[in-house]
């Protein structure tokens, strides 16, 4: 037996008889909103996690070419001249800037300290703001602060 469409119940529709339509546009709106803001932080993160690490690569390199710097360019105490330090500082500073650019490597405060031990090492420290792509919720910026040290093998 057939039910006549006058007695089949409304589905879909709200028991108050208020009108739905266009509700699931704005859910999906919503949901592309907080899908995008989730998107950028991992983006943002993402970027922050490998300037971070390109400069602890450099900052290694730097350490490293400092701690084997021949006796020529230190003086009789050992330590290393500071047109060598500026020249390892220079190499460093490039290849950060390589990752940030060269205007916020620029920004940067990179330099090469010694101790006389024993054992004797060589630390090179980088210190500084590195800008974030987004400007977002008032953050322009995140701090890097990264050190290497490493034995200083040229040492007399």
């Amino acid at each position: 037996m057939r039910i006549a469409s006058k007695d089949k119940k409304r589905v879909g529709r709200p028991l108050l008889g208020l009108d739905q339509r266009g509700q699931a546009l704005a859910e999906t709106g919503i949901v592309i909103v907080l899908l995008l803001l989730l998107v950028m932080g991992v983006i943002e993160f993402g970027r922050a996690f490998m300037v971070s690490n390109m400069i602890v690569h450099a900052a290694r390199d730097g350490a490293r070419t400092a701690a084997v710097v021949s006796s020529s360019d230190r003086d009789s105490d050992g330590i290393i001249n500071t047109s060598k330090k500026n020249s390892i500082i220079g190499t460093v500073r490039d290849s950060i800037a390589a990752a940030v650019g060269t205007s916020t490597a620029a920004g940067l405060i990179i330099a090469v300290n010694q101790t006389t031990g024993p054992p004797a090492t060589v630390q090179l420290e980088v210190n500084g703001d590195i800008p974030f792509i987004l400007h977002w919720a008032g953050f322009t910026n995140y701090t890097i602060n990264r050190a290497v040290t490493f034995r200083d093998e040229g040492r007399p």
